[in-house]
């Protein structure tokens, strides 16, 4: 049940399947600041305004594509309009535009709103509470720092009004608290810290220390808690991994609208936290050793500085995923994050209104992306190396990218260069049959695919000829564990794990399926786990 004293957002839609999918939406963004109240029409705001205004019930936002005359109930009240065609995000691309609409189902007005929202209710906590993990980023917009720092809250869940400015992508970037602290260059790690994101680790020993906070790692710390182990989970960066930063997953089971890859994440996190699974983030882990007592050691720094620490486990979980392969062309990393970027950090898109927008990949992220992307920028292009987009990207975002205005895709196209000084400005494009042309391009965006994330590892697990990692009896060892890798007591899931399925579901699976081969492995040596009498909060 939603807690009581926080503050509301009234939600108005007269369809009440759309409302309760758009309501859950919201719901998922601000779970731990907001609730959500669902209403009909403009008649059942008001009185749900004057309700609300009896009971003296804070009301930090009403979502509605009608905003009727509420009188004087909440009279501060920021109304912003629920879905794409009005206006709510300036810039944007609507529905209306994308010729003659999406099909009803295939997004959630809502996420048309997501900037804005964020933004008021900012506003609104500033001026009205002043105690929400809200923040103030500036600085330039190519700075690489600044692109750091936004593409971390954001996936993080932290609400942040972003305030770029014309100025050297060299300049500092500033961080205002909503408590008013300033913070001026922070390391992720600290600033993470600073906003609550980080718990001091409660114990120095756990049964199960999961490296990777993906949905392969979430998963695998649900389940394990769920069997009575006490789990830490290390993460190097914000929650869901590669598939935290997924504009869309429209094909996981049980959300027949789709949800974005934070929304997952975030989801996942809270319901590890709730098994009370201890989410350790900002933390690059660095080498597992094995202690001599049966258990391991776990070394990692916190990210951006140079301190070390280090946990003990009975197991370990590598859930490490993989990394976006990288481009060769010239200019690529000398304009890293300064146009030129690996994933797509969502709340860039509404900044590239007006403007080209180039992207390289062919699978469904690549696709999300592009689609994402084009309700804002000028132009968006998808180049692709293949000849058939269809060959490594699914059917329905085929479709939806060959009726998008705006959106082209150039088959059998690669980059052969990057160009600018100090920021991208253009982008030098060279075709298979061997012509360039170059063009003007003031973002860059590269999803093409992953390598594993391994080589922090070093030698101490068996790995493919891929560089993935392999587990069980037929890759490992003869009387290795499923998911088990060739260090006993080290298991590995998701898409590290070498002939595993690259895809959100698969790894999800193999999280909750590696939780059996812990609890045989508990079986076999009791005395490395703790009695088994670790209270979960389900």
């Amino acid at each position: 049940m939603a807690n009581a004293a926080l503050p509301v957002i009234v939600l108005s839609d007269p369809d009440p399947l759309r409302r309760h999918e758009t309501a859950e939406l919201v719901q998922s963004w601000y779970r731990h600041s907001f609730r959500v109240l669902q209403v009909g029409g403009p008649a059942e705001v008001v009185r749900a305004l004057t309700a609300l205004a009896d009971r003296k019930v804070r009301v930090a936002a009403v979502l509605a594509d009608e905003a009727p005359d509420s009188g004087a109930a909440h009279p501060g009240v920021r109304w912003l309009p629920l879905t794409g065609h009005s206006g709510a995000v300036p810039g944007a691309r609507t529905d209306t535009d994308a010729g003659g609409g999406a099909a009803r189902g295939e997004e959630s007005p809502a996420e048309h709103l997501r900037g804005a929202l964020d933004d008021s209710l900012c506003t609104w906590s500033a001026d009205c509470q002043g105690d929400l993990p809200t923040a103030e980023v500036r600085g330039s917009r190519f700075s690489p720092a600044a692109y750091a720092v936004r593409d971390f809250l954001g996936r993080s869940g932290v609400l942040f009004r972003w305030l770029p400015e014309e100025d050297l992508r060299e300049a500092a970037v500033t961080v205002r608290l909503g408590d008013g602290t300033e913070m001026v260059d922070p390391p992720i790690s600290a600033l993470a810290e600073r906003l609550g994101l980080i718990r001091p680790a409660g114990q120095d020993h756990y049964d199960v220390a999961v490296i990777g906070g993906g949905p392969g790692g979430l998963s695998a710390a649900v389940y394990a808690a769920a069997e009575g182990m006490s789990v830490v989970v290390i993460e190097d960066d914000a929650p869901g991994g590669q598939a935290g930063t997924t504009s869309r997953i429209e094909n996981y089971l049980g959300f027949p609208v789709g949800l974005t890859g934070g929304d997952l994440a975030q989801r996942a996190l809270q319901q590890a936290q709730r098994a009370r699974v201890e989410w350790q983030p900002t933390r690059v882990a660095g080498r597992v050793t094995p202690t001599g007592k049966g258990g391991h050691t776990v070394d990692f720094v916190k990210a951006g500085t140079e301190e070390s620490a280090s946990v003990t486990a009975a197991a370990v979980v590598v859930a490490t995923g993989v990394d976006w392969n990288r481009l060769t062309a010239p200019g690529v990393d000398r304009l890293l994050n300064s146009g030129v970027y690996y994933g797509s950090c969502l709340s860039d898109a509404p900044s590239t209104a007006g403007e080209d927008v180039y992207m390289v990949g062919a699978g469904n992220s690549a696709g999300q992306a592009a689609l994402y992307f084009a309700r804002y920028a000028r132009s968006v292009t998808l180049l692709v190396r293949g000849d058939d987009l269809g060959t490594s990207m699914s059917n329905y975002l085929v479709q939806r990218i060959e009726r998008t205005p705006g959106l082209q895709v150039l088959l059998g196209t690669e980059v052969a260069e990057c160009l600018g000084g100090s920021t991208l400005t253009g982008l030098r494009l060279r075709s298979r049959q061997g012509g360039e042309r170059t063009v003007t391009a003031h973002c860059l965006y590269v999803l093409i695919g992953g390598r594993p994330s391994t080589t922090w590892l070093g030698d101490t697990l068996n790995l493919d000829d891929r560089g993935y990692v392999l587990t069980g009896s037929g890759g490992a060892a003869p009387d290795a564990l499923p998911m088990e890798t060739s260090l006993p007591g080290v298991f590995a899931v998701g898409d590290v794990r070498s002939g595993s399925v690259k895809r959100v579901g698969a790894a999800v699976g193999e999280g909750a399926a590696v939780a059996q081969s812990l609890v045989e492995y508990r079986r076999r040596h009791p005395e490395r786990f703790q009695d088994a009498r670790v209270s979960c909060g389900f």
